[in-house]
């Protein structure tokens, strides 16, 4: 019976480049998992957050478009909900107003009320119409030109607008009022501030 040594010709208690290099994957995976975790900002790596931010301004400055933070998604996150409320408000109020007039409008002259159907559907056009360009004009978004630039980004307010509009599902007006308030270069023309 023919006993054999499996352990190979290195019996000295030497590491092999093999083990080296295993040791050297599984340091340089751990680093890399490190410096990812502290990309997104789960933990912070002394010293990286200035190589990070030469990342994100060199990542920037390809290919146009904003890195955002987990602090600075929130805080846009925030402005796009006060931007819904603030249209949620202001439309309410007008279409208050409007339908105040309307009474008035149909107690003084009956024959003015609407009929039929289509004269009401049609009526209720006219409404939504003039509630949306009332509540344009009430928050400045009437005089919206949209090709300004966006902060200091290589977009413009439109491009912004149409970012909102996808990513938060939300309507024109509501994503123009977020697109304001965040840095439109163009705010004080619209706003007087």
């Amino acid at each position: 019976m023919n006993i054999m040594n499996i352990q190979g010709p290195n019996t000295t208690g030497q590491r092999s480049t093999l083990d080296y290099s295993i040791v050297g994957c599984f340091t340089l995976i751990l680093l890399l998992f490190i410096l990812l975790l502290d990309a997104y900002e789960y933990v912070t790596v002394p010293g990286a957050s200035h190589a990070r931010n030469q990342l994100h301004q060199g990542l920037e400055d390809l290919t146009g478009m904003e890195i955002m933070t987990k602090q600075e998604l929130a805080q846009l996150t925030l402005e796009v909900e006060q931007a819904k409320l603030v249209v949620h408000d202001k439309k309410e109020e007008v279409e208050e107003i409007v339908e105040k007039v309307e009474l008035m409008e149909h107690e003084l002259k009956p024959e003015t009320a609407p009929i039929t159907v289509e004269e009401q559907k049609e009526e209720k056009e006219k409404e939504e119409a003039f509630v949306e360009k009332t509540v344009e004009h009430e928050l400045g978004i009437d005089k919206w030109c949209g090709s300004c630039k966006w902060k200091d980004m290589n977009f413009n307010c439109d491009k912004r607008v149409s970012w909102l509009m996808e990513r938060y599902h939300i309507d024109e007006l509501e994503a123009k009022e977020a697109t304001l308030v965040q840095g439109c270069q163009s705010r004080r023309n619209l706003r007087g501030t």
